[in-house]
């Protein structure tokens, strides 16, 4: 089967239309002339859907390939561009090359459906009661020891501030206090490996997503 369509430009130029594969397993295409000159390239589009209007479109044209020059086709070559690009993708899939990138594609898939199966597991611990509870203690850790730098800072502020005060009174009293919450994380952390395993997994994810996006 002759794997190129052979259409005319508007004016008058051949032009050779070619399926390529991307690496996703999508068709587009690329037309160039009798020169082997390329005139467009990019995805195959629908003149209703980019919303041209009837009076610019060459007589029958259906569908077109975008361009400095665009390549116009009527439904009957639609159809053999169909069958090109299927035919395409069939001759890629079987080949050396599409067999290790359809591995590729499953592994991948494989594996955002195992992260999402894990996450759902995260989701739900974080969220019931353990997660809430844990939550709490450590904002009481962070809230303990902000309030301790907060009067650290008014201690030592020249309008007022009595540095000796916070030294001997209020210093040893923040320790022991946040001490005492430390060791409440602690002891909830030992008791209850489940959410620390579940907030390790959050955050694994989140650096995978990172990673995805830069």
């Amino acid at each position: 089967m002759d794997q190129i369509l052979t259409t005319l430009l508007p004016d008058g130029r051949t032009v050779h239309v070619a399926p390529l594969v991307t690496v996703s397993g999508a068709v587009s295409y690329q037309a160039t002339d009798q020169d082997g000159k390329r005139v467009a390239s990019g995805w195959l589009y629908s003149a209703d859907e980019r919303g041209i209007p009837a009076e610019e479109r060459p007589a029958g044209g259906t569908h077109l390939i975008p361009g400095m020059t665009p390549v116009w086709f009527t439904a009957e070559e639609v159809a053999a561009l169909d069958g090109l690009g299927e035919a395409a993708k069939a001759a890629h899939a079987a080949s050396e090359n599409g067999q290790a990138l359809g591995a590729w594609w499953t592994a991948q898939d494989t594996r955002r459906r195992s992260s999402a199966a894990r996450m759902e597991v995260v989701t739900a611990m974080l969220g019931g009661p353990l997660g809430a509870e844990r939550n709490r203690l450590q904002g009481t850790v962070e809230a303990l020891v902000a309030d301790d730098a907060a009067q650290e800072a008014r201690a030592h502020n020249d309008s007022g501030g009595d540095p000796g005060l916070y030294y001997r009174v209020q210093a040893p009293r923040n320790e022991k206090a946040i001490e005492e919450a430390r060791r409440a994380l602690a002891e909830f952390d030992a008791a209850h490996p489940e959410v620390l395993a579940a907030l390790d997994e959050e955050r694994r994810a989140a650096h995978e997503r990172f990673l995805d996006v830069d």
